[in-house]
Order: structure tokens, then C-alpha cells, then sequence
């Protein structure tokens, strides 16, 4: 039951880093500080697990199948809501990031074109749990497949087999986080790298999005 537990505790930590999820927190977390990043990881994380856990709990409580079908549709919501990520990424012009001094003064990284742009306020809490609601919908299906050869389909098993999950996906979802924010810090040393890493993220999220689109447009 131990070793169970563990390996449901690793596929949580291997599901969290999965390409999509990675790069929906890395368009929400690369603004900001650290503290924000990792906030918009941990609300991803838990909105992600809240909706995919408490759905194949159900399922997998009252031993129902989850369709192929309705799992692909939920892939290609999926998609579209990372593709809708990277679009807001690739036209943002919060390209700068505002430094206060101890001294009062103020320091800014403009733009590449070297226009001062007012920061952005920052995004709703709730947004990012939102999103990772969305993304977990997919998920349940392969969860539902899962739980019973790891854990026995009692109540309590599959809750604490479906907690242990939910623990390492936010986890390594934070971890990204994190990371996604070191690397964004790295670049506001210059500007202009600061606004290629912000394209490359947006590109990769709206490529990566209309594959999984496309992908799961089929019969």
C-alpha cells in the first residue's frame, strides 16, 4: 500500500511537469516577483487537482468508465485555453518591470522599442485556479484508469491515493513556477531578452495548444 501511495505520489510530480501545464504556468508566472509566481503556480495546482481528484474520486468510486471521446473534447478545450494563453502573452506590452530603490527612486525596463509602458495591474487570484480547473478536466480519465491498480477501491484509499497525487502535481507545478520566474528574472537585466522570452513562451504556448487542438479533433 506504501509503495502505492509513492507511485501515485510520483505520477502527480510527472504530471505536473507535463508540456502543457508547464507552459500555461509559464505564460501566468513570468510576470512579477517570486512571490507572485509561486502563488499563480500553488492556485494552478490546487484549481488543477480540486476539479481532476475530486472527479476521479467519483468515478472511480462508483466504478464508472470515462469515455475516450468526452476525455479527447476536453483535450481540445484544453488546447484552445493554452493557445488563448500564449495570444495574451504574445500581445501584452507589460514588457517592463518596475524597480523601487531604497532610496525612493524608481527604476525601469522599457520596452524593446524603448517605450515606457505603465505595468499591467496584476491579474485576479482566482484566474490561474481557473485555469488549471480547465486543464485538469482532461486529466480524469487517465487518473480514473490508474486508481484502482495502485489502490484498492475503498473510500479512503482512493482518497488518500487521489490527495498524494494532487500533492505532487501542485508541488512540481510550483517548482516550475519558481523556475519560470528565476529565468524571467535573469533576463530583465536586459530588456530585450526580457521581451523574447515572453515571445518564445506565447509561441510555444499558442504551437503547442493548436497541436493538442488538432490532435484531438478526430473521430
Amino acid at each position: 500500500m506504501l509503495a502505492a501511495l509513492a507511485m501515485l505520489f510520483g505520477q502527480g510530480l510527472l504530471h505536473g511537469v507535463g508540456p502543457d501545464h508547464c507552459l500555461a504556468i509559464g505564460a501566468l508566472a513570468s510576470r512579477g516577483g517570486l512571490g507572485e509566481a509561486l502563488r499563480v503556480s500553488v492556485r494552478f495546482g490546487v484549481g488543477h487537482t480540486a476539479v481532476l481528484g475530486l472527479l476521479a474520486f467519483l468515478a472511480a468510486l462508483a466504478g464508472l468508465a470515462i469515455p475516450e471521446a468526452w476525455e479527447s473534447r476536453l483535450e481540445v478545450l484544453g488546447g484552445l485555453s493554452l493557445m488563448a494563453l500564449g495570444v495574451s502573452t504574445l500581445v501584452s506590452r507589460d514588457h517592463q518591470i518596475a524597480h523601487l530603490h531604497a532610496d525612493g527612486s524608481m527604476h525601469v525596463h522599457a520596452s524593446p522599442d524603448g517605450e515606457a509602458v505603465p505595468p499591467r495591474a496584476a491579474q485576479p487570484g482566482w484566474v490561474s485556479g481557473l485555469v488549471g480547473a480547465v486543464f485538469g478536466l482532461s486529466g480524469v480519465r487517465a487518473l480514473v484508469l490508474v486508481l484502482p491498480l495502485t489502490v484498492r477501491q475503498r473510500g479512503l484509499s482512493l482518497a488518500l491515493g487521489v490527495l498524494l497525487f494532487g500533492l505532487g502535481v501542485v508541488v512540481s507545478m510550483t517548482a516550475v513556477g519558481w523556475l519560470t520566474q528565476r529565468v524571467a528574472k535573469a533576463a530583465e537585466r536586459r530588456a530585450r531578452w526580457e521581451w523574447v522570452l515572453r515571445a518564445l513562451v506565447g509561441l510555444a504556448s499558442v504551437l503547442c495548444g493548436a497541436y493538442w487542438v488538432v490532435d484531438h479533433l478526430g473521430p
